[in-house]
Formats: structure tokens, C-alpha cells, sequence
């Protein structure tokens, strides 16, 4: 596999939204996007991401009182056929009992955690992230990006191990959980997976943007 850098923008046109994630190609590529305003550095020194926080507007979505914890199965696979990437949305759990986020359960929030299981092609380096996955509350008016870092000790103790970084490299499968901060409740989401489009430095060839979107289902 020949080595390289892939320069990943993520740029995403709905309403008061951006969000990133860090993607390098073995073949030495960069992103195609446009428009973005913040620049973050990505760990791995193979990658540079440029992000910008996400921000949300009151969606037009019906609060749903606070439940008890269920965890619905979904089974959906999603494969990336420029890329070689299976990602297998196992199941979520609705209404999970964050004491992080109490407040926003009162307000009529819910926490939602994904669970899901990746894996990667072997053809092109680079990473598959939480940051690839969004969600929406009003049938895909609006998405907002996880945030697990907020619930690592809460998911950790509810025996859901938070989904960390997968590394095309390192080829094999991962399962993990993703969370979501809800804003306002729903009867159902969407959660859409979305990979950038890419450019190969030095040559004509591009490779699409991969994006598909799942639901989830009432608990």
C-alpha cells in the first residue's frame, strides 16, 4: 500500500451545523470541500482536519416525556464501495439515564447512544470516527454531531464501551457506542453517516462522497 496524507474538510449545508473528522488516504489524497471556518490538528501527524463546533436551532420535533432506558435493534449495514468500509448500526438505546445531562432530560432532551460495529477497508489508510455519524430530531431538518467524550464514565460504568478511533490500518473489527445529546425528543431519529469526498494528488481520479442515513425506531 503506498503511503501518503489525506487532508479531510467536512462541510455539511444545513442549518447551524459543521463537524469534522480526521481521513487519510494511503495513496496520497485530499479533500475536496467547501466553505469552513475553524481548523483543528488530528493527533495522527498523517492528518489534518478542519472543523468547526456545531450549533443548533430549536427544531420543530414534539418533546416526548422522559422514559425508561430500551434498547431497540436496528441491524442495518452500510458499505462504502469506493472506500471497502462496513459499518454495521447493531442497535440504540433510547432514553439512557445520563446524570451528566440531567438538565437537558428535564428539558425535554433525551440521551441516545448507537451502537455500531466498523469495519474497515484495507486498500486506503486513514479513520473512521463518532465524527462521521450525525443525528436528527426533525426527520433531517437539522443535524447535530455526537459527543461522547461527555458520557465516557457513564457508558463505561453501563457496561457500553464508547466507540474509540478505528485506524484503516490496523484492518479488523471494532464495536463501540456513540452518544447524542438530543435536544428535543422524538419518536424516531435519523442518523446519517457521512464520508467525504476525495481527490488523488497527482492524478485525474476522485472518489465520491459517501453519505446514507439509518433510523432509528421508537423504543
Amino acid at each position: 500500500m503506498l503511503k501518503g496524507f489525506f487532508m479531510r474538510t467536512r462541510t455539511t449545508v444545513r442549518t447551524c451545523r459543521l463537524a469534522a473528522a480526521g481521513l487519510s488516504l494511503g495513496l496520497a489524497l485530499t479533500m475536496t470541500a467547501c466553505g469552513s471556518e475553524d481548523t483543528d490538528s488530528d493527533a495522527d501527524a498523517a492528518v489534518e482536519v478542519e472543523s468547526s463546533a456545531p450549533a443548533s436551532e430549536s427544531a420543530s420535533a414534539s418533546a416526548a416525556p422522559a422514559g425508561d432506558e430500551a434498547e431497540v435493534k436496528i441491524g442495518k449495514t452500510l458499505k462504502d464501495p469506493d472506500m471497502g468500509d462496513t459499518i454495521e448500526i447493531i442497535s440504540a438505546v433510547r432514553d439512557f439515564p445520563s446524570t451528566e445531562e440531567a438538565d437537558l432530560i428535564a428539558e425535554g432532551g433525551e440521551v441516545v447512544l448507537l451502537q455500531v460495529k466498523i469495519k474497515p477497508g484495507t486498500e486506503y489508510g486513514g479513520r473512521i470516527s463518532e465524527g462521521n455519524f450525525e443525528i436528527s430530531w426533525d426527520n433531517g431538518g437539522d443535524f447535530e454531531s455526537s459527543d461522547t467524550r461527555l458520557m465516557t464514565e457513564e457508558m463505561t460504568a453501563a457496561k457500553r464501551t464508547p466507540l474509540e478511533d478505528v485506524q484503516r490500518r490496523d484492518g479488523g473489527e471494532h464495536t463501540g457506542w456513540i452518544a447524542f445529546q438530543v435536544e428535543e425528543k422524538a419518536d424516531t431519529y435519523l442518523i446519517e453517516y457521512e464520508r467525504d469526498g476525495a481527490k488523488v494528488i497527482g492524478s485525474d481520479k476522485t472518489i465520491a462522497e459517501f453519505t446514507e442515513q439509518v433510523e432509528i425506531p421508537a423504543s
